[in-house]
């Protein structure tokens, strides 16, 4: 049995939990695999099928586990730690892998590093996959990636997606911000922001913004727009995937992601918020356009059948 163990709130986001959901999906079509999912069970509406589990917390988690025999365990937690993978072998897990850092010292023996940037990963006694290959991208959006890239004529329809939480309160500031008649705006409300936060970022009117609550077709919005402006996220990689140029604002732990991008020409790096609005209604065309184009090619929509041929060649 195959468990992908995730976690997601107000706080984190919800990037893990999706990217949890999409690999026990695909899982599926060919073995047994369960989603362990710790999160309120309003957010975990959006994921509840019959391969996932809600927790409350991590012993409840661990005891989901002792249910099931010959397990492999997958990780996308953000920074587990090293009493975990201690746990997880006493438990006689045949296998733990782990998405993307090994900061809490959790000790898995295959590492998944999503990204192809420059900073160096080395770790003794841990098998190591890296690069954008094995970056998960849904299904979802896949099916609907176009069999070539399309360059844009002119920027109209502005898409600003700070993720499902967006702890950097962005989604408010970027809102007030505006003062254009350039551009039109839809921003996303994402599912882990709390009602009364969304009823005050709605409060914010002006004629030319739009909003939308926890919308469940993130693929429509990305191709009926021309632009998207994001955190660096998931929602990056899937405007990416289907040729949407994405453009990103510099936050806390995101900013070396958002940088690196930029210096990979794979977005349009806006900088920090103080400065991001400025600069994305100054934003050159041609600059965009390659750049999407790129990103495009790099992001071919493969990370799941790269990730299930990783795990099948470690068990």
């Amino acid at each position: 049995m195959i468990i992908v163990h995730a976690k997601g709130n107000e706080k984190i986001g919800i990037g893990n939990l999706s990217r949890a959901n999409e690999i026990v999906k695909y899982l599926n079509k060919t073995q047994q695999a369960i989603g362990i999912f710790e999160c309120d069970k309003e957010l975990f509406k959006r994921y509840k099928n019959k391969h996932t589990f809600l927790s409350k917390d991590m012993q409840n988690s661990l005891e989901l586990m002792k249910k099931y025999k010959q397990i492999v365990y997958i990780s996308d937690l953000v920074s587990p730690s090293k009493e975990l993978s201690d746990t997880l072998r006493k438990m006689d897990v045949k296998k733990i892998f782990h998405f993307n850092d090994l900061l809490g010292g959790f000790e898995p023996d295959v590492l998944f590093v999503t990204d192809g940037f420059d900073y160096e990963v080395n770790y003794e006694d841990i098998k190591i996959y890296r690069g954008f290959k094995y970056y998960v991208v849904g299904e979802n959006i896949t099916k609907k990636r176009p069999e070539q890239f399309k360059t844009i004529s002119k920027i109209q329809k502005v898409l600003v997606s700070f993720g499902g939480a967006d702890p950097a309160f962005f989604t408010e500031y970027f809102a007030k911000a505006i003062n254009d008649t350039k551009y039109n705006y839809t921003f996303v409300l994402g599912p882990a922001m709390s009602k009364q936060r969304k009823q005050d970022i709605q409060n914010i009117k002006k004629e030319n913004i739009n909003y939308i609550d926890s919308p469940t077709n993130m693929s429509e919005l990305l191709l009926s727009h021309d632009i998207l402006v994001t955190l660096g996220g998931m929602s990056t990689y899937e405007a990416m995937c289907l040729g949407t140029p994405a453009c990103a604002i510099r936050w806390n732990y995101l900013e070396y992601i958002v940088k690196s991008f930029g210096e990979k020409n794979m977005i349009n790096d806006l900088g920090n918020i103080e400065q991001s609005y400025l600069e994305l209604l100054n934003i050159n065309i041609d600059d965009v356009n390659k750049r999407a184009k790129n990103a495009f090619n790099i992001i071919d929509g493969n990370s799941l059948r790269h990730i299930e041929t990783a795990i099948n060649e470690n068990l």
